[in-house]
């Protein structure tokens, strides 16, 4: 009886169409569990989107900065 509370069944009755359903899980919450479970792997893709995008920033200031330089 203890295990009903620990919310290990997800269960739910419908009214409307007069059964026993098993909710949905939204995307956000299926990610929310994949990072949880593999911190990891989760940070180094974090870490290098953000190391991409940095590197794409200076190269286009770099760029830009060369494009306005006067060379004689």
């Amino acid at each position: 009886m203890e295990y009903a509370k620990d919310e290990i069944f997800r269960i739910t009755y419908n009214s409307n169409i007069d059964r026993l359903q098993i909710p949905k899980e939204s995307w956000t919450s299926k990610c929310k569990k994949i990072v949880k479970k593999h911190k990891l792997i989760s940070c180094a893709i974090m870490l290098f989107l953000t190391f991409s995008c940095i590197n794409f920033f200076l190269i286009y200031y770099f760029m830009k900065i060369l494009q306005t330089a006067n060379f004689i």
